[in-house]
C-alpha cells in the first residue's frame, strides 16, 4: 500500500507545480518499484504458504492483487510504446504547421524542443495517422473559432492566447495547454483557422513537453477533437 501515497504525491505535486517532470517521473518510478517488489513478495510469500502451510495468505492475495492493480497503468504505457509511433509532437498539416508562440515561455528550458517534422517522423505520422488532416467546413470563420473555443472551454483546457477573427484579420487562433488524465503532463495544442474560398480550414497541433514518447496521446487528442467540433458544425452551411 505504500506505492499508493507516493504516485498520488506524484500526482498533486506535479499537477500543483510543486515537482518538474524529471523528478515526477522518478517518483512514479519509485512508486511503481514499490508495486513490483510487493507482487514479488506475495509470490514468493505464496510458495512459503503451499510449502509448508504458515498463515498470511489473505495478506498475501491483498498484496498481489493491489499491485497488480498498480502495474497495470505502466502496462498500458509499454504497450503503447509499442503500438504507437514515436512520436511527441502531432499536427495536421506537415507541410505548413501551426506555429506555437505564447507556449513557448512557458515550456522552458527542459522542455523538448519545438520544430517541423523531419521526413522520418512526417512519414511516421502518415503511416500510422492517415485520417489526421486539414478539415474543411462550409461555414465562417468567426462561427468555426466559437465552437472550437467552447470546446476548449468544456476540456478544460487551459488558454495561453487567442485571436478572434475581425475585419482586419479573418483567421483564428487559440493556444492552449492540456494535462494527461493521471498525472498532469503539460501537452501544448494550437488551432489554426482560415478562411478558404467556400468555408474555412481548420488545423491542430499537439505537442508533448517531456518525455520521449507521448503513447499516442496527441494524436488522440487532436481525434477527439475534430470529432466533436464535426458534431457542432454538423448542418450548418452558407458561412453562418
Amino acid at each position: 500500500m505504500l506505492s499508493v501515497p507516493v504516485l498520488v504525491i506524484a500526482a498533486l505535486g506535479h499537477r500543483a507545480g510543486m515537482m518538474d517532470a524529471t523528478t515526477t517521473y522518478g517518483v512514479i518510478a519509485v512508486g511503481f518499484s514499490i508495486a513490483a517488489l510487493a507482487v514479488i513478495a506475495a509470490v514468493s510469500a505464496f510458495a512459503g504458504i503451499w510449502h509448508d502451510g504458515r498463515k498470511g495468505a489473505r495478506t498475501a492475495l491483498g498484496g498481489l492483487i493491489l499491485g497488480l492493480v498498480i502495474l497495470s497503468v505502466p502496462a498500458i504505457g509499454a504497450w503503447r510504446v509499442i503500438a504507437y509511433p514515436r512520436l511527441t509532437d502531432v499536427m495536421t498539416d506537415l507541410d505548413d504547421p501551426p506555429e506555437f508562440q505564447a507556449a513557448l515561455a512557458e515550456r522552458g528550458n527542459g522542455a523538448r524542443p519545438l520544430a517541423d517534422p523531419t521526413d522520418d517522423q512526417a512519414d511516421l505520422q502518415r503511416d500510422a495517422y492517415p485520417d489526421l488532416v486539414t478539415r474543411q467546413y462550409p461555414v465562417s470563420t468567426a462561427r468555426v473559432f466559437a465552437d472550437a473555443l467552447a470546446l476548449v472551454a468544456d476540456r478544460g483546457w487551459r488558454i495561453l492566447a487567442e485571436h478572434q477573427p475581425d475585419d482586419q484579420d479573418d483567421s483564428g487562433r487559440i493556444e492552449a495547454v492540456a494535462m494527461t488524465p493521471i498525472f498532469g503532463f503539460r501537452q501544448d495544442v494550437v488551432i489554426r483557422i482560415q478562411s478558404s474560398g467556400d468555408g474555412s480550414l481548420v488545423d491542430m497541433r499537439s505537442a508533448a513537453r517531456n518525455g520521449a514518447h507521448d503513447l499516442g496521446a496527441d494524436a488522440a487528442r487532436i481525434r477527439d477533437f475534430f470529432g466533436d467540433l464535426d458534431d457542432s458544425l454538423q448542418g450548418i452551411s452558407e458561412q453562418q
